[in-house]
């Protein structure tokens, strides 16, 4: 790999650290104040509607200049994200609308260059490697923070914990920024083409667009849902960061044995793996939720959902390869965003109206089921890949 590719490696795995930190204690931080799922999944939703919209705007000026200045305006802006819950403190949850969409301009500037950049420093020939070892990486960074933040959360009497853990991860973004100038790009100097960027391009193309909305359908809600059901069974921080303790080790794990024995030849076998444990991990949360389940759950999400992610990764990146299209890899990364985002902001949306019409637990459950089916149809879109997987 290029060097490049590795700084990318050291700023990705710096990121998941931070927002290992941070991330899953954010919903929790909101929920401690408000105890109301709708504004949470509000909070999210929002988030994942300002995403692609920003992605645009990150587009123009990658296109502009090159991806690694929106990838630094990304860094400051989670930088300040995390300054502004500093300075508002306990008030937070009367801004929480206004924070989150700072936190989706904040990733539409970091994810568009990030995913453009993992496609210009590497090749058909080494991107499962990168994408493995990044996986990898990034599962080692985010097993030491949750568990760091939780000691630090349940060390500290208040919201005292939660200000330390936000401290860091603000400076750790800084240090991202200046991290950052080790790139060198050359300016793209060119504009969007927006048929590239909201068309369906190819068949190929189409496909990943199916795949890629039915996986977005269920990792939102079940990224801030499954953190929500965990501190109301496990009742402390702490405890919620050894889950994601757990959680971490089975997904870096898994990552590098995905990276080792999947080769160009079993990746269909990869996806099925994948899909098929994605879906069966949701059923004992239907069952009943405790303990035991939640466990379950991210044991077995945490090993399967790695062997399918991996694959689609890959599998976008030499669509855009293939379709010889090398100055619109940021015209296909905004596709690709407003669709993943799309499937979330649509599945948060239903969630939100389960809420408001059932107001029972039950009613959740169900759309769990509903929700467990949506990688073994991303997966069957996926699959029919064949020329790109092969």
């Amino acid at each position: 790999m290029c060097r490049n590719a590795k700084v990318l490696l050291v700023i990705s795995s710096l990121f998941a650290f931070s927002m290992g930190l941070s991330s899953i204690f954010i919903n929790v931080f909101f929920w401690r104040e408000t105890n109301n799922l709708i504004v949470i999944a509000i909070y999210n939703l929002i988030i994942n509607l300002t995403t692609p919209i920003t992605f645009v705007f990150a587009g123009i000026l990658s296109k502009k200049k090159n991806g690694i200045w929106s990838l630094r305006l990304g860094l400051l802006i989670y930088a300040l994200f995390f300054a502004l819950i500093l300075y508002i403190g306990n008030k937070g949850t009367i801004y929480i609308y206004s924070l989150g969409i700072i936190s989706g301009i904040a990733a539409g500037f970091y994810w568009l260059p990030f995913n453009v950049l993992c496609c210009d420093f590497t090749s058909i020939n080494n991107r499962d490697t990168f994408n493995g070892l990044n996986g990898g990486f990034s599962g080692l960074a985010a097993i030491i923070g949750p568990i760091t933040a939780a000691v630090i959360i349940n060390g500290f009497k208040g919201l005292t914990g939660y200000r330390i853990v936000f401290t860091i991860t603000c400076v750790i973004f800084i240090l991202l920024v200046l991290i950052s100038a080790i790139f060198r790009c050359n300016d793209y100097s060119d504009k969007i083409d927006y048929k590239r960027a909201f068309g369906s391009n190819s068949e190929n193309w189409r496909i990943i667009r199916k795949s890629t909305f039915f996986r977005g359908l269920r990792d939102s809600v079940m990224m801030f849902l499954i953190n929500i059901l965990a501190i109301e069974v496990f009742k402390r921080e702490l405890t919620l960061g050894i889950f994601a303790l757990v959680a971490s080790l089975m997904t870096s794990f898994s990552y590098v044995l995905v990276q080792k024995i999947i080769k160009p030849p079993h990746r269909k076998l990869a996806i099925l793996i994948g899909i098929i444990g994605s879906f069966l991990a949701v059923w004992p949360l239907v069952i009943n939720v405790k303990y035991s389940t939640l466990f379950m759950y991210a044991i077995i999400e945490a090993f399967c959902l790695p062997f399918f992610l991996i694959q689609l990764s890959s599998a976008t990146f030499n669509v855009i390869d293939s379709s010889n299209e090398e100055n619109s890899k940021i015209e296909y990364m905004i596709n690709r965003d407003v669709v993943l985002n799309g499937g979330r902001a649509f599945s948060v949306s239903i969630l939100i109206i389960i809420i408001l019409i059932f107001k029972d637990i039950s009613a959740i459950k169900a759309y769990l089921i509903f929700l467990s089916f949506s990688p073994l149809i991303s997966g069957y879109f996926l699959r029919k890949l064949n020329n790109i997987l092969s």
